[in-house]
């Protein structure tokens, strides 16, 4: 689960940090560079994610979604 909350925590900062740099007036070359390094960053979370979850102990037709319990024709 650390492996999990890293992650996303580098991820969601490489995000903000990316924003912040549009608002600037630099060169396009380091906007182009940051983008790139966010894509990877997003593969790399979505991979770890992947590995390293734990899948649900639900169905899909049991819960629709894990946080609110609706069964079929609810």
């Amino acid at each position: 689960m650390k492996k999990i909350r890293f992650a996303v925590g580098v991820t969601t900062l490489g995000l903000v940090a990316f924003v912040v740099l549009c608002s600037l007036p630099i060169a396009i070359v380091w906007l182009q560079l940051a983008h790139l390094v966010l894509t990877g960053s997003l593969i790399w979370m979505v991979i770890t994610i992947l590995r390293n979850g734990e899948p649900s102990r639900y169905t899909f037709d049991e819960r629709f979604y894990e946080d609110a319990d609706l069964g079929p024709g609810k």
